[in-house]
């Protein structure tokens, strides 16, 4: 069962909304108001995102903004602003669709069908795709050979150098802690200190120096990221 968390400051819509996609088999969660400050893991977990723009407390463009640094589902504007400016302004900062208030709940139900349609055909394609190589700007990764190119021109890594650049890669607008990262890269066996990590990304560094690229981004009290 596909899940959906709406937030909006009217209840009496929460309600509305709540019932119409229910009846669809929808699992959904309702937020009437988001405590400050904003805590991501609250909207994580969900299929699709509805949000209301004019919230008590945050802007809903401005939570959005904040959403899309780590949530990558689609979100929904809902808002009785219906000028071209304010659905562009909306669509720009991170909606993938926008519903102006009044609606017709038929609407907001083929609304989400559809981006969620949409949403599970970009996630086959990227699946497939990714399935032989990822691309992003001058390098390459053959994934079925572990193997990365830059510009065309292998570079020699060691399984770990390359486990950590896979990890990294896979979502580049995201940050990973050295924990993260650890899990990913050694088996619950393994006994090395986290700091390993650092040793690891200051060796890919230095093999991707030659091409005057640097892959990894260190996000100060936080971690890793992609940085090509």
């Amino acid at each position: 069962m596909q899940k959906i968390l709406i937030v909006d400051d009217d209840l009496e819509i929460l309600k509305l909304m709540r019932h119409a996609l229910e009846l669809k088999n929808y699992e959904v969660t309702t937020r009437q108001e988001v405590l400050l400050p904003i805590k991501i893991t609250e909207f994580q977990g969900y299929d699709l995102i509805l949000l209301d723009i004019m919230l008590t407390n945050i802007d809903g463009i401005e939570l959005c903004q904040l959403l899309r640094k780590n949530i990558e589902v689609p979100i929904i504007f809902i808002s009785a602003k219906d000028t071209e400016a304010d659905i562009l302004k909306g669509l720009e900062n991170g909606g993938d669709d926008y519903i102006t208030k009044p609606f017709s709940l038929k609407q907001l139900v083929a609304k989400v069908e559809a981006d969620l349609k949409r949403e599970a055909r970009r996630k086959r394609a990227q699946q497939n795709f990714e399935e032989v190589k990822r691309n992003l700007g001058p390098i390459t990764f053959y994934l079925a050979e572990k193997q990365v190119c830059v510009w065309g021109q292998v570079v020699i890594l060691t399984r770990k150098e390359y486990a950590i650049l896979e990890l990294l890669s896979q979502r580049p607008e995201r940050v990973y802690t050295r924990e993260e990262i650890y899990a990913n890269v050694y088996d619950d066996e393994a006994e090395v200190l986290f700091h390993s990590i650092s040793e690891y990304v200051y060796q890919i560094r230095r093999k991707f120096s030659k091409y005057q690229i640097d892959p990894i981004k260190t996000v100060r009290g936080m971690g890793y990221k992609w940085n090509v």
